[in-house]
């Protein structure tokens, strides 16, 4: 029986380090073995119909225990967030700790789940700002909106997980790189055009990426507490306005229509603090 144990990191992240009975790494063994011979030619024998102890004489091991990992791996991670009634929200760094053959394998998954906000008296404090007398020039649409956040991220707390930070400042530094490069530029060139090092950029883009996360964990914590969503008919809409066929396939998916909801579902909840 697979077993396993969950830990906190101090950085918020959630470790499973589960242990994988050598059965059960047995079991799976002969599972890829079945399906690689059965995809295999070997002189003599018509294909699929070669026996499975020479199909293997044949094969690298080390391919097959790379399948057995791409097979069992997910199997046993389904089945521990499950047993520990997890809802992790990205998908788990694997590290292999042990991986040996006639023994117990050892692997730690690593993940987290929405972190938890504390939004303090955001509602008071975001009146704060607005309360002006009379004779004062009114704030442009913008301006509320720009005042609302900043008031959100001083007046509330929320912890973000280091694996999400990182995955998410990953991403947003290659989608970088990949604009760059599609302008002749490497990012060698970029970098010294603004005249900054790879750590000072790097530094600046995790406090964008930090309080891009902040908010949106925000502005969905106010969002299930105020009820505030977007319809079906509100996403219909946002794809109609794009006149692009293939965008518009692409955007009715089910995980961009959910990209889509939460998008809506934030300009909407910005939209009822800034009317506060």
């Amino acid at each position: 029986m697979t077993k396993s144990v969950l830990a906190t990191t101090q950085t918020g992240e959630i470790q499973l380090t589960i242990t994988i009975p050598v059965v059960e790494v047995k079991k799976t063994y002969q599972q890829v073995l079945t399906e690689l011979t059965q995809a295999t030619q070997i002189a003599g024998f018509r294909k699929g119909k070669a026996p499975k102890k020479l199909v293997e004489e044949q094969t690298d091991k080390n391919k097959i225990y790379e399948q057995v990992i791409q097979k069992i791996v997910p199997q046993v991670y389904l089945a521990t967030i499950k047993q520990h009634s997890l809802k992790p929200i990205l998908l788990p760094r694997v590290e292999l700790l042990k991986v040996k053959e006639d023994e117990d394998w050892e692997i730690r998954a690593t993940t987290c789940e929405t972190p938890k906000v504390d939004l303090g008296n955001y509602k008071e404090d975001i009146r704060k700002v607005f309360a002006k007398p009379k004779n004062d020039s009114q704030d442009s649409e913008d301006e509320k909106i720009q005042k609302t956040i900043q008031t959100l991220l001083q007046s509330t707390a929320t912890a973000l997980p280091e694996i999400m930070v990182e995955e998410e400042l990953n991403r947003v530094l290659a989608n970088l790189i990949n604009q760059t490069e599609k302008l002749g530029v490497t990012i060698d060139q970029y970098l010294a055009s603004i005249n900054k090092t790879s750590d000072q950029l790097r530094a600046e883009y995790r406090q964008r990426v930090e309080s891009d996360l902040r908010l949106q964990f925000i502005l969905d914590a106010i969002a299930k507490g105020e009820n505030i969503g977007a319809s079906e008919k509100e996403i219909d809409d946002l794809v109609t306005t794009t006149g692009d066929e293939e965008l518009k396939r692409s955007l009715n998916s089910a995980p961009q229509r959910e990209s889509l909801r939460g998008i809506l579902t934030r300009r909407k909840t910005l939209d009822f603090l800034t009317k506060l």
